[in-house]
């Protein structure tokens, strides 16, 4: 179990938390700092070794090394399902999950949930491309401890009672993780459902507004497709908004083994692009805002 994980490639899973390495020489990869805000790559992977290095911080190992640093926790259990959530292995998975109930990480403490305000997570959104409008409506702001340490970040609450937490160093769960429901009942109940993968492609499409009208399933972790199946019946239309990559494209084959042609694949909106997120941020950057504007004068 220990060995399947150690196997993960550190650059994939630092790829699903969204770190993109800025360098590559041989078998060594260059990023920023995903555990400290630096401005000069000094965190190293070997793809050889599958190790990392961070020279700021004079710290190294291997993913699970790198997890403890992450989510600041020596809870391997714990470690393990913040792994899984973001490269899903199911046989490690389940045992962990297991485990986790047995052995509760030391986990967060002091936990608080107010409005979404904090300039800086306003901050990250917006650097993804969510509006603080669209934020503040759909996310709040969570305040808590680690080991005596304070952190913050975005909280997206689930229908067990758990939130997703993201910011721009952090990416976990508190709580049992769960599917988040979201019915959009304004005009009464909706014929037609959206599923996406996590809330930032959900906030991605209201970003877009391309969703009017359809009731939400954000599965929160591709593992949790089977928890989805209650919510999604009834349905003229399940549009799913998921990553086109083999984890998002095995999640899309199970729905449509379950409803046939009521699922509809929307992914081709963000062909050649991740996910929804990665397609808002692109179509709106500054870099490209410009270099739209300068088209208009060539």
């Amino acid at each position: 179990m220990i060995k399947e994980i150690k196997s993960i490639p550190l650059a994939d899973f630092l790829s699903r938390l969204g770190h993109e390495p800025t360098a590559k020489k041989g078998a060594r990869l260059w990023y920023k700092s995903p555990l400290r805000q630096e401005h000069t790559p000094s965190f190293k992977v070997d793809t050889l070794l599958n190790c990392w290095y961070d020279f700021g911080l004079g710290k190294g190992g291997n993913i699970i090394d790198l997890a403890t640093e992450l989510y600041q926790s020596t809870d391997l259990s714990y470690l393990m399902l913040c792994i899984t959530d973001n490269i899903p292995i199911q046989s490690v998975q389940t045992v962990a999950s297991s485990l986790h109930q047995r052995h509760s990480a030391p986990g967060m403490e002091s936990f608080e949930v107010v409005p979404l305000e904090h300039r800086a997570l306003v901050a990250y959104l917006q650097q993804r491309g969510i509006p603080a409008h669209i934020a503040a409506e759909k996310c709040k702001e969570a305040h808590y401890t680690v080991n005596g340490k304070s952190y913050f970040a975005v909280a997206f609450g689930n229908i067990n009672g758990g939130c997703e937490l993201r910011n721009k160093y952090f990416k976990g769960c508190r709580g049992r993780k769960d599917i988040s429901y979201l019915p959009w009942s304004r005009d009464g109940p909706s014929t037609e459902c959206a599923v996406f993968e996590g809330f930032i492609d959900y906030l991605s499409a209201l970003t877009l507004g391309i969703i009017t009208g359809n009731d939400v399933v954000v599965l929160n972790s591709v593992v949790n497709v089977n928890k989805a199946i209650p919510y999604l019946n009834g349905y003229t239309a399940i549009n799913c908004y998921l990553d086109n990559d083999n984890a998002g494209r095995t999640a899309l084959s199970e729905l449509t083994a379950l409803y046939g042609t009521t699922v509809i694949d929307r992914s081709s909106l963000y062909s050649g692009f991740n996910d929804l997120n990665e397609y808002l941020i692109n179509q709106y950057s500054p870099i490209n805002k410009n270099d739209n504007e300068n088209k208009q004068y060539r």
